[in-house]
């Protein structure tokens, strides 16, 4: 796991930070269902998009960078490249994933919570 995440770069640290508190927020919600926070959730996952993104094409250019000054294989060194510089998208997505159905568990206990309110 340690090898994964340093394969990722530097980009690897804003997408982990991101993504725990994509976590953290998605869990208070399935907790407490307060509809409040599911705006904040919407604005860090997208913010956690743009990170795993950024932080791809960061991992591409130092990839393309590297090969133009390089005198070692192309194929490999550009396979092993881009297969770093897919490092930081999978960690968000996997982070992004658990927030996700943290949410979904959220969604459904307060819909659960809003029927017993309405038998009664």
């Amino acid at each position: 796991m340690v090898r994964f995440f340093i394969e990722g770069g530097w980009g690897m640290y804003p997408v982990l930070v991101m993504g725990l508190i994509a976590v953290w927020a998605s869990a208070r919600y399935a907790i407490d269902t307060e509809p409040v926070r599911l705006r904040f959730i919407a604005a860090i996952s997208l913010a956690l998009v743009v990170t795993m993104a950024h932080a791809t094409w960061t991992c591409f250019a130092a990839v393309f960078h590297y090969l133009q000054q390089s005198h070692e294989p192309l194929a490999r060194t550009l396979m092993t490249g881009l297969m770093e510089s897919t490092r930081p998208a999978t960690l968000g997505g996997a982070l992004l994933v658990i927030a996700l159905v943290l949410v979904a568990v959220g969604a459904y206990r307060s819909t659960q919570r809003e029927l017993r309110a309405m038998r009664g």
